[in-house]
Parts: structure tokens; sequence; C-alpha cells
């Protein structure tokens, strides 16, 4: 499991493990993003802010939030 967080100099999200940056997200990259302790497949996008879709659902993300997500290959 890894955390999602913002880099405020990037403007970008970016996956960690810990302190580890293992690298940044681009529009439509793949996640299982955590809602109420269950992995739900997602997108990460951008529109006027950065977003997470879930089909037809969008959930915009918060920059001083972490979010756990699971990565997908």
């Amino acid at each position: 499991m890894y955390e999602l967080r913002f880099h405020g100099e990037t403007r970008r999200w970016r996956v960690y493990d810990g302190a580890k940056v293992l690298y940044p997200l681009h529009c439509g990259d793949p996640l299982l993003f955590e809602l109420g302790g269950v992995f739900y497949p997602a997108s990460l996008e951008l529109d006027t802010e950065w977003y997470v879709a879930f089909g037809g659902t969008k959930f915009w993300l918060h920059t001083k939030i972490k979010y756990r997500v699971l990565l997908m290959n």
C-alpha cells in the first residue's frame, strides 16, 4: 500500500512508499483508490483541478490530504 500526495512545486500527484518517491502520476494513470477501507479501480485525471475517476463518477482530490492507493500494472 502506498500514499498519494500532492507535490506543490510541480503541481502533480506522486506515489510514495514512506518517504521514498516511487514516481509522479500522469493523466489517465490507473490505480486502486481506497474509500472506506475498500480499494476501487480508478484513474487520475486533470480538468481545472486533479480528480480521480471511478467510471462516470469524479472525486476531486484535496492537495493537503494523503490518500492510500495500490498501483495497477
